[in-house]
């Protein structure tokens, strides 16, 4: 009887009393690919969209049984390369210049694995499919660094940074801001655009907000730096409900160019009927209004004792408990 061939690693299987004189050499052959299963290396170059690893009977000169296998080349197209549509596992190394190709990696007539360009593959085959061990592995545990340069996705399950409560900062980059968001952990600090967060959640640059803010406890406080920049809150048809002018160190009410006074109030509408200016005092023994100035017995300053200012030049409409009434005014002196 003559000898038959394995098919998984392709060994020579010798029937009893055949190869005399050749058994050692056969032996041998048998061993050195073996030995090629389990520690073999080999460099392949790609030479064609649809290649295939060499396998030989019973030769220790097929590519197809080392455990090792660097693939190398120069794609001109989407490649695939084929082992035997037998159970195996390698370890692939693509080294080939994918450009934007792919390269998929599967056993004869089975279905394909696509390997990352410059990366390391760890691969078994059932005969059928090619299947890559890391794309579904079970829990992962890096001692060391762990180096991505692939997409990562976090699809299920919770993500905890630093459970153990160390002082290790985490810090992500965006494509021109190296501190695009910063972890300080040893000052339990959060920094956007920002290496050295000052309060718990600091931010170089603009923020918006679409949904509501609710700052509940602790003070507001606003350019605490002194900056000529302004303050401005919309309401529904008023781009300038309340202004603040930084530059100008005034306050407008309904108007972006508060100037005739350190508060200007501007009610812009001339058909809303409204008043300029409600004052609702509901502490019934305490004033409306109270004026602080400087009292002269002329009319030098801002409050006068002088009763003798001039002619009464008109009056101001006002309305007290919904009835109106006119306050006069008088020229002065």
């Amino acid at each position: 009887m003559a000898s038959t061939y394995s098919s998984t690693l392709n060994l020579e299987l010798q029937a009893s009393g055949e190869n005399s004189g050749t058994w050692g050499t056969i032996t041998n052959n048998n061993i050195q690919k073996l030995e090629s299963a389990i520690k073999g290396y080999v460099s392949v170059a790609i030479a064609s969209t649809s290649d295939s690893l060499s396998a030989t009977d019973g030769t220790t000169a097929d590519e197809t049984s080392n455990a090792i296998i660097k693939l190398t080349g120069t794609l001109t197209g989407n490649t695939t390369m084929q082992c035997e549509a037998v159970e195996n596992w390698y370890i692939v190394d693509n080294a080939a210049t994918m450009g934007t190709y792919t390269l998929g990696f599967k056993p004869a007539s089975g279905t394909a694995t696509n390997l990352v360009a410059a990366s390391k593959h760890l691969l078994y085959t059932d005969g059928s499919t090619m299947f890559d061990v890391l794309d579904d592995a079970g829990n992962i545990t890096a001692n060391g660094t762990l180096d991505v340069a692939g997409n990562v996705n976090f699809d299920g399950g919770t993500f905890i940074y630093n459970e153990a409560g160390a002082d290790l900062d985490a810090r992500f980059e965006g494509a021109s801001d190296a501190n695009l968001l910063y972890l300080d952990a040893g000052n339990d600090r959060i920094g956007i655009g920002t290496a050295s967060p000052s309060t718990e959640l600091h931010v170089v640059g603009g923020v918006k907000a679409t949904g509501a803010i609710d700052f509940d406890g602790g003070g507001f406080t606003f350019n605490d730096s002194h900056a000529a920049v302004d303050f401005r809150i919309e309401t529904d048809t008023l781009t300038h409900a309340v202004f603040v002018d930084g530059s100008a160190d005034k306050i407008g009410f309904g108007t972006s160019a508060p100037t005739s006074g350190f508060v200007t109030i501007d009610q812009a509408s001339s058909t809303g009927a409204i008043a300029v200016l409600t004052l609702d005092q509901g502490d019934a023994d305490q004033e409306f209004i109270r004026f602080d100035g400087t009292t002269a017995s002329d009319q030098s300053s801002s409050l006068t004792t002088d009763t003798s200012v001039g002619s009464i030049t008109g009056h101001i409409r006002v309305n007290i408990n919904g009835t109106d009434f006119w306050i006069p005014y008088y020229a002065t002196n």
